[in-house]
């Protein structure tokens, strides 16, 4: 079995607050917030997808991942998908 392995494009929702407050209640205020570590007219490459599990404040478990990409202050961090919209491939994105 082959498998290829490619980085691929993400940006940052347009609408941080309503994509929480429609889709995914059970996340922290506190990512909303993160996302001023991204400029939202940039696209990011995704280096690394790691599956975790995030735990909601009634107890539940909702599965989710995390993306390791690059930030405006020159860092790399760990930070849930759900922040971000897909952009593309690298091939897509003419790179």
């Amino acid at each position: 079995m082959i498998t290829q392995v490619s980085h691929f494009y993400v940006r940052v929702k347009s609408d941080l607050e309503k994509a929480f407050r429609d889709f995914f209640p059970h996340m922290s205020s506190n990512y909303i917030k993160m996302s001023k570590l991204f400029n939202k007219d940039k696209k990011y490459p995704v280096l690394a997808v790691e599956k975790v599990t995030v735990f909601t404040k009634d107890g539940d478990e909702v599965e989710s991942a995390r993306f390791l990409v690059p930030s405006e202050n020159n860092n790399f961090i760990w930070i849930q998908s759900e922040l971000f919209e897909f952009e593309g491939f690298v091939d897509d994105c003419g790179e």
